[in-house]
C-alpha cells in the first residue's frame, strides 16, 4: 500500500497521514439566517455568498451591510474564530470562507453553511483544503441537481480529506499557506492602486469634453490644446498586404499581438486580402462591451503587421508621439461621444462611417508635451505589467503549494 504523504512535506514529519471526512472534523454544520439585510450600522456585519471574494475567498468591505434581526436573539449566528462557510447553493456552490478575528463582529446568512472547526484540527489547513482540485471534482459531482446546483451540509460532511497526524506539522502547511494569500493580499492591493491611479491619469491628463486644457497637467506647460479635426491629424489608408508579410505578421487588433502562424491557413489570394497595419496606425475594433459602448480606436504600438480586411486602418499624417496617442484614441471618456456619432449598429459589432469620423474634432497638445504625457503613461503601464507577473508568479506558486502539500 502507497504511503499516505504529499509530494512536498516539511522535514521532521515521517508518519502517513490519515483520512478524514469534515464530519470527523467539525463540531458542528449550521445554517445562516434567514434574514434580509439593512444599511451597515458600523459594527454588525452581514455576510453573503456575494459578499466572499471569488479570488481571495475573504470578506469584501464595499458594500457592507448588517442583519435585519434582533442581535441578542441571533448569536449563534456569529461567527468565530475557526469557523468556515460554504455556499451551499447557485452559480457560487462551493465557495468557501475562514472567519478572521481581524473580520470583526460578522452574522452568517442563510444561503450559507458554517462548519464549526473542533479545536484539535487546524482551521487554515482544513479551510486551504477547500482551495485544491479534489475539493473542486468533488464540488462539481455533488452538486448536480435537475435544477440548479446545491450542496447542503450532510453532503459537505461527506468530503474527505488527508490530515497529518501531528498538530505541528498541520500548523506548519496551515501558516506558510496563510502567508503567501497574505503577500498574494498585499500584491493585489498594490496592483488595484496602481491599476486605480492609471484611471485616475486617463480622466485628468487629457481635457474632458468641452474642455481646452487637462485638469492635471505638467509643470512648465501653459495654453489651450489646439482642436483639429482627425482629418488633420490622419488619413484612411487603402494599403493592401502585397506577400511582404507573411502569416506571421497576422496582428490581433483586440489584443494586440501577432498571432500564431499555427492557428492561420490562408492562401496567397487571401493573403492579398489583408490591410497592412503599421506602427502608429490605428484600427477601429467595433465590438461594444461594458468598457466601450460603441467599440473602441487601437493604436499598433508593437511594430509593422496586417490585419483582416474587416478593420478600417488610419494612419497619422503628421509628427506624433506613440504612446500619446494609444491612450488618447483608446480613451473611452474622449472617444466615447465621438463614436456615437460616427458608428451605426449592426448585429454583431457597430461599423464606422469613415468619412464622418475625419469630419470630428478632437483637442491635443504639442509634440513636446504629447512626449511627457506618453512617457509617462508608458512608465506606468510598464510597472503595472511587472506587478502583474508577480502576482501571477506568487499565484502560480499556490497553485504548487495546493498540488504537492495536500494529498
Amino acid at each position: 500500500m502507497d504511503k499516505r504523504v504529499p509530494e512536498v512535506r516539511f522535514k521532521g514529519f515521517t508518519d502517513d497521514w490519515e483520512q478524514h471526512s469534515l464530519n470527523d472534523m467539525a463540531k458542528s454544520f449550521m445554517y445562516g439566517l434567514n434574514a434580509s439585510s439593512i444599511p451597515y450600522d458600523g459594527v454588525n456585519k452581514y455576510l453573503r455568498i456575494t459578499d466572499i471574494d471569488d479570488n481571495s475567498h475573504k470578506l469584501i468591505i464595499d458594500n457592507l451591510m448588517s442583519p435585519n434581526v434582533k442581535l441578542e436573539d441571533s448569536q449563534d449566528y456569529l461567527l468565530k474564530q475557526g469557523d468556515i462557510l460554504f455556499a451551499r447553493t447557485g452559480a457560487s456552490v462551493g465557495k468557501t470562507y475562514l472567519y478572521k478575528k481581524s473580520d470583526g463582529i460578522v452574522f452568517f446568512a442563510g444561503f450559507l453553511i458554517r462548519m464549526r472547526t473542533k479545536e484539535v484540527y487546524n482551521e487554515q489547513f482544513v479551510f486551504q483544503n477547500t482551495l485544491t482540485e479534489k475539493y473542486n471534482n468533488f464540488v462539481q459531482i455533488t452538486s448536480q441537481r435537475s435544477g440548479q446546483p446545491g450542496i447542503n451540509a450532510k453532503e459537505y460532511s461527506q468530503f474527505h480529506l488527508y490530515a497529518p497526524t501531528e498538530m505541528n506539522e498541520q500548523n506548519k502547511v496551515g501558516s506558510i499557506t496563510e502567508k503567501l494569500d497574505l503577500l498574494i493580499g498585499l500584491y493585489q492591493k498594490k496592483l488595484n492602486l496602481y491599476e486605480s491611479l492609471k484611471k485616475y491619469l486617463l480622466q485628468n491628463l487629457f481635457p474632458s469634453d468641452g474642455e481646452k486644457i487637462p485638469n492635471v497637467r505638467f509643470a512648465d506647460f501653459s495654453g489651450d490644446w489646439e482642436q483639429h479635426k482627425f482629418s488633420e491629424l490622419y488619413e484612411k489608408t487603402t494599403e493592401k498586404n502585397d506577400l511582404s508579410f507573411s502569416s506571421s505578421k497576422i496582428i490581433s487588433v483586440a489584443n494586440m499581438y501577432y498571432k500564431s502562424e499555427q492557428s492561420i491557413n490562408s492562401t496567397d489570394k487571401y493573403m492579398k486580402t489583408y490591410n497592412v497595419f503599421r506602427e502608429g496606425d490605428i484600427a477601429y475594433e467595433g465590438h461594444k462591451n461594458k468598457n466601450f459602448s460603441y467599440g473602441r480606436f487601437v493604436e499598433n504600438d508593437i511594430g509593422n503587421g496586417i490585419v483582416s480586411h474587416v478593420f478600417d486602418v488610419f494612419r497619422p499624417k503628421e509628427n506624433y508621439d506613440l504612446y500619446f496617442w494609444k491612450y488618447l484614441i483608446n480613451n473611452e471618456n474622449i472617444m466615447g461621444n465621438i463614436l456615437r456619432r460616427v458608428t451605426t449598429k449592426a448585429t454583431m459589432m457597430n461599423n464606422l462611417v469613415s468619412r464622418d469620423f475625419l469630419k470630428q474634432k478632437i483637442r491635443t497638445s504639442n509634440y513636446t508635451e504629447q512626449k511627457k504625457v506618453g512617457t509617462f503613461l508608458k512608465k506606468l503601464d510598464d510597472l503595472i505589467n511587472i506587478q502583474r507577473d508577480r502576482l501571477a508568479f506568487l499565484e502560480e506558486i499556490k497553485r504548487y503549494y495546493l498540488q504537492k502539500l495536500f494529498i
